[in-house]
């Protein structure tokens, strides 16, 4: 049964990632569709062996959908389940009665899915199983489980937000249905089933006619300040560096599209910083701006010409300026204005990264990492050497992959690279080739990254270090901070970003 094709169609996208998550970690060979009718085309030239699909689908509904694939021969023999958030017996039949040979209920019960899928399986077609019970919250955990409950307690907040404030003017029932019907799937499947209930309660409200504003709006303020106190219990506890580099500091946002300023500020409220919003038209001679401790430009298509991203504007000093934007855009710019950059932040990054990345960018200007008067000599001695044309790197991680990408990328931006897949051969090299750079992995077998980082400060040697840390792991961070390091990198991790940081640190 393992490697079993099985197709899941969804209209929420949590849903879709989290039951392919959880069937992929059993073996299942799993593709997903949003919709009916991209469900039906997929079956042209793809023959799974069970169809998970959802009844409330947009446009062609999951029963509609059934019918037409029981009613062509090519693909009668598929099983075909019912997905559905109905408790109603009558519904339960229409999904019998569409083609369905059996049903399950929503939220889905992740810690009994993969073993529900193989009693599924094994049955002969079309004989229809008792009720599954519903359950009310997910146990199945992993690092992209918990990627997706943070990020949609944090969506979550802002369009609960919307919502609420929606209710004043320019609410649109429709739309509002469909965002709570989302919800009432997904967030008992992320294990928070108080907001599963209280988006089912709103939902109902939402279809009456005529809408009662009153109930609604008490209901929504419910759902608001759930999601908030849920999302301040889940941020993760930020290192006492962070909030003491940006406590108080002058942080201007330029460029920011408005539903990304709010992000971004609700990020810097957590950390006291004082955040100051300017126009992209506003620009690099603004004393305003100019006056502040650190400037985070959004690069985004509607703020390329500005004159911040323009070759010989005459912006602030080196190291002050923090690009952040899709990573495309990013790499689009010329190397004369990339090379103005303290540091780069891809869109999508976790609030604990973004304030990590902030508070080293605002300390590079200001006064040294806490904890590190030790390493003052050493860090003399590994000064960037004067014009560097051809850089030399020394690349450390135990992954083949990862050495091999790494250094076909370098040579294609003229650095020269050697690499190791210890910690010891690393040092060797270091000690041997004298390179610039030096990129370790923290967690390499043997000696470690932080065990050849403590031993080349130790011995002086002229070398600028970017570690390759887990994500998250604040703490690693800052021990390879206080050793010497001069910047890192957190898994996994674009090429690009790290031939950025590299040449940063040479110039």
């Amino acid at each position: 049964m393992p490697g079993t094709p099985i197709l899941v169609v969804d209209d929420v996208p949590v849903n879709l990632k989290l039951i392919r998550l959880v069937l992929t970690h059993e073996g299942f060979e799993v593709r997903t569709a949003e919709r009916a009718e991209d469900a039906l085309l997929m079956l042209s030239n793809y023959r799974p062996e069970l169809i998970l699909a959802d009844i409330q689908l947009p446009g062609m509904n999951g029963l509609d959908m059934t019918r037409k694939v029981k009613e062509d021969p090519r693909t009668s023999t598929i099983r075909v389940v019912a997905l559905t958030a109905c408790a109603m017996e009558e519904d339960r039949q229409k999904a019998l009665l569409a083609g369905c040979e059996d049903y399950i209920s929503k939220p889905i019960d992740t810690s009994t899915l993969a073993s529900k899928v193989r009693e599924l399986l094994s049955r002969p077609p079309l004989v229809p199983a008792p009720p599954v019970e519903a359950p009310t919250a997910s146990n199945f955990s992993s690092p992209e489980i918990a990627d997706l409950r943070r990020n949609f307690l944090n969506e979550g907040t802002e369009r609960s937000r919307q919502l609420l404030d929606s209710l004043d003017s320019g609410f649109e029932s429709t739309r509002a249905a469909s965002q709570l019907h989302e919800w009432t799937g997904s967030a008992a499947l992320l294990g928070h089933p108080e907001i599963s209930d209280l988006a089912r309660r709103a939902d109902g409200l939402v279809r009456q006619r005529p809408v009662n504003v009153a109930s609604l709006r008490v209901v929504f303020t419910d759902l608001f300040l759930t999601f908030s106190e849920l999302r301040e219990s889940s941020l993760v506890p930020l290192p006492e560096f962070v909030v003491q580099a940006t406590a108080g500091k002058r942080i201007a946002l330029i460029g920011f599209s408005a539903e990304r300023a709010d992000s971004m500020c609700a990020v810097l409220e957590r950390v006291k910083a004082r955040t100051r919003l300017f126009d992209a038209a506003d620009g690099p001679e603004s004393k305003v701006v100019r006056d502040c401790d650190l400037i985070v430009f959004h690069v985004r298509p509607e703020t390329l010409q500005s004159a911040w991203l323009q070759s010989g504007a005459p912006v602030p000093a080196e190291g002050k300026i923090v690009f952040t934007g899709d990573r495309r855009d990013l790499i689009a710019l010329s190397p004369d204005v990339r090379s103005r950059a303290a540091d780069f932040l891809t869109d999508g990054e976790e609030p604990e990264e973004v304030l990590m990345r902030l508070a080293f960018a605002v300390s590079r200007n200001s006064v040294a990492v806490p904890n590190q008067p030790s390493k003052a000599a050493a860090k003399e001695a590994s000064q960037p050497r004067p014009d560097v044309t051809h850089p030399s790197v020394v690349f450390a991680d135990d992954d083949n992959i990862v050495r091999a990408l790494v250094g076909c990328t370098l040579q294609n931006y003229g650095m020269s690279c050697r690499s190791a897949d210890n910690g010891a051969d690393a040092l060797s090299l270091i000690r041997s080739e004298h390179p610039h750079l030096a990129v370790l992995d923290v967690e390499m077998p043997g000696m470690d990254g932080f065990e050849v980082l403590a031993a080349v400060r130790a011995e002086k040697l002229p070398v600028k270090i970017i570690l390759l840390t887990s994500c998250q792991q604040e703490k690693q961070i800052l021990r390879g901070f206080n050793l010497g390091a001069d910047d890192y990198l957190t898994k996994p991790f674009n090429p690009f970003e790290l031939v950025a940081r590299l040449k940063r640190l040479i110039r």
